[in-house]
């Protein structure tokens, strides 16, 4: 077990953009120890928890498993074996609430930080599709959801579509805070269609050894319309995946939620026109800020 039970690695986000996928990968190599829940969220919500209702005025899942105290927090990582240096977290919230920059480099001057951005049209309609899936969102339509966002106030942060496509802020706030060193800035089309280039990239940043690779082919926290909503509501239930951490080995257990998925979600269908157009014209400037905060190319999301 190591002495410091501080987490040294944080993805911050962007939700939707394949935070559960890379935690998952990192979750299956020896260095590493991912803490469960993946989003603990203690750093921006600590005493408080999770108080945001979901669409239909009901306690949002996450207010079941974000912590709320320091000592809960770091006995997360306390089973990490001494071969476990990197101890990381995922809770996308750290990304969307401004100043959580500041607060991890206090908390943790020496964390590194994954930040992970999606196009943000696609990332914000991927959103709908997993409320819809896990009964949070009422709207039977993404464009009835994004014309009801606005009355909805400080709702469950899934919700909020358009505000949590918005990048630049967050992004200039890391790399104010923390040593480019410290920052890894990566890109949801690189992992699906680069992932074992991208693993090298995660690996070579966090000094573990990229041999040690992951099941690549599997998807994480697809989205879809269940057929069972049963049964899908118990795959989802953080009380359940509690209790197979402790009796399936990790890959198995990924392995078996995979086959479930893939038999009981069905896809939605895509993105409606009026609705991507009006996105489309919402995030240009910010994309374009993130264009020039990541020196990348991002002219395909202007499309």
């Amino acid at each position: 077990m190591p002495t410091d039970t501080s987490p040294n690695l944080f993805i911050v986000g962007a939700q939707k953009a394949g935070t559960s996928a890379l935690n998952a990968w990192l979750g299956q190599h020896p260095e590493v120890c991912m803490s469960f829940p993946k989003e603990p969220g203690y750093l921006a919500f600590g005493a408080r928890g999770y108080h945001f209702p979901d669409g239909y005025g009901n306690p949002a899942p996450a207010s079941q498993y974000v912590v709320r105290d320091e000592r809960t927090y770091r006995n997360l990582f306390a089973s990490a074996s001494a071969q476990q240096h990197i101890l990381g977290e995922a809770s996308t919230w750290y990304f969307a609430i401004p100043g959580m920059a500041a607060t991890i480099h206090a908390f943790n001057p020496a964390a590194r930080i994954i930040i992970m951005l999606r196009n943000p049209v696609e990332r914000a309609y991927s959103a709908w599709c997993h409320a819809r899936g896990d009964g949070l969102e009422p709207c039977e339509s993404f464009a009835a959801a994004l014309a009801e966002e606005a009355a909805r106030g400080e709702v469950e942060f899934l919700l909020r579509y358009r505000q949590m496509g918005l990048y630049s802020r967050a992004l200039a706030e890391y790399q104010a805070t923390f040593p480019a060193a410290q920052l890894l800035v990566l890109f949801y089309d690189d992992m699906r269609a680069r992932p074992i280039a991208l693993w090298q990239r995660v690996c070579d940043f966090l000094a573990i050894d990229p041999s040690c690779e992951p099941q690549f082919d599997h998807t994480y926290n697809r989205s879809g319309q269940p057929r069972n909503r049963l049964l899908h509501s118990l795959t989802r239930s953080y009380k359940l995946k509690r209790v197979v951490r402790s009796l399936l080995p990790h890959k198995v257990a990924i392995k078996v939620k995979q086959q479930v998925d893939g038999l009981n979600l069905q896809k939605f269908p895509g993105i409606d026109a009026a609705s991507r157009a009006e996105l489309l014209a919402f995030y240009r400037a910010d994309i374009h800020q993130v264009s020039e905060l990541t020196q990348q190319d991002l002219s395909a999301w202007l499309q």
